[in-house]
């Protein structure tokens, strides 16, 4: 895989985001707070400046994968690993809910130097962070709460006119050390008639929010030298009677699989995907619910919130509102 461009906080730094913290949680009791989205991006650029300059550097390259090392992160002081996201709002303004609470301010805060953070309404609530951790009764699930089946790659939103442009974790726990696994579009090894094919509106997917229906679009778009790539290993169909369409899917499945490799991250990683050049999973592994379990927050990242704008309910908010939207338009 491209090697990960990193930056590791120096002592100095982490204080400094401890004192900005400590100050933004003073005035603002919860993430989902409108005051707190509006000012975030604001705020942002109380950060290190050695921290800004790498996420711009990072932003304006178009890195696919780059993180952000060193952050603290005190175990007892998380509390247990919730047992869904429920619970782990339930507890909001309680000391509990407190102890993780500056994690998702200084997640919202370098997600807002990347892009627009932003919520959909039928992930989590509409909650702005979500919380990743396994939940019982999901185990074999195609979602993030699955836990001893794997996780099969994909684009976040494959498919979505809506999808994010980035993915923003923190991890908070991770004592088994599940990786992420990761497959790049530019360590891809594909035929270039396969490519060809790939970059036909021949690949449907179906639409969030419009029961039934299933748009076609490219795999494969942008330059032919940088390509990005929209994919999804199981909800992902050619379109139907297509040979060619059909062949070049089972060959970038094959190519993708091959390219696939473990990023594990641990507690205290910020880490960022382009989710135009990263495809993501997670292999299976077998939960504890003694909470200990892994746990990662997320934030998805537009880099043009304004597309969204009829969707939303003012020109602050963050949250796109699933039963407005009708039948999306698909991306290509």
């Amino acid at each position: 895989m491209t090697e990960v461009d990193r930056l590791t906080l120096m002592d100095s730094e982490i204080d400094e985001i401890d004192g900005l913290l400590t100050e933004v949680a003073a005035r603002h009791g919860a993430i989902d707070d409108t005051d707190f989205l509006l000012e975030a991006e604001k705020l942002a650029h109380g950060l290190p400046l050695r921290l800004r300059a790498f996420l711009a550097t990072c932003r304006t390259l178009e890195r696919p994968l780059f993180l952000v090392e060193g952050w603290p992160v005190g175990d007892t002081a998380l509390g247990p690993t919730p047992r869904d996201w429920q619970a782990a709002w339930q507890h909001v303004g309680s000391s509990r809910a407190n102890s993780n609470l500056r994690h998702q301010m200084l997640l919202v805060l370098v997600a807002s130097l990347v892009g627009d953070p932003f919520a959909l309404s039928s992930a989590q609530a509409g909650h702005l962070v979500n919380h990743i951790v396994p939940v019982a009764g999901t185990e074999t699930y195609v979602s993030a709460t699955s836990s001893t089946e794997e996780l099969t790659w994909h684009t976040e939103e494959a498919g979505f006119r809506f999808r994010p442009d980035h993915l923003a974790f923190v991890c908070l726990r991770n004592p088994q050390q599940v990786p992420t696994t990761i497959g790049l579009v530019g360590d891809l090894v594909l035929d270039p008639g396969i490519e060809e094919v790939l970059r036909q509106p021949l690949f449907g997917m179906p639409q969030v929010g419009a029961e039934g229906r299933v748009e076609y679009a490219p795999v494969l778009y942008g330059t032919k030298d940088r390509p990005y790539l929209s994919a999804d290993s199981v909800y992902m169909t050619p379109a139907p009677g297509d040979g060619a369409a059909a062949e070049a899917l089972a060959v970038l499945s094959a190519a993708v699989d091959t390219a696939l490799r473990p990023f594990v991250a641990r507690p205290g990683d910020m880490y960022f995907l382009d989710n135009h050049q990263a495809v993501h999973g997670r292999p299976a592994f077998l939960p504890r619910y003694d909470g200990t379990d892994r746990w990662l927050l997320r934030v998805k990242i537009g880099r043009d919130l304004r597309a969204s704008r009829a969707y939303r309910s003012g020109a602050g908010a963050r949250v796109i509102v699933f039963d407005r939207l009708g039948c999306p338009e698909s991306v290509g």
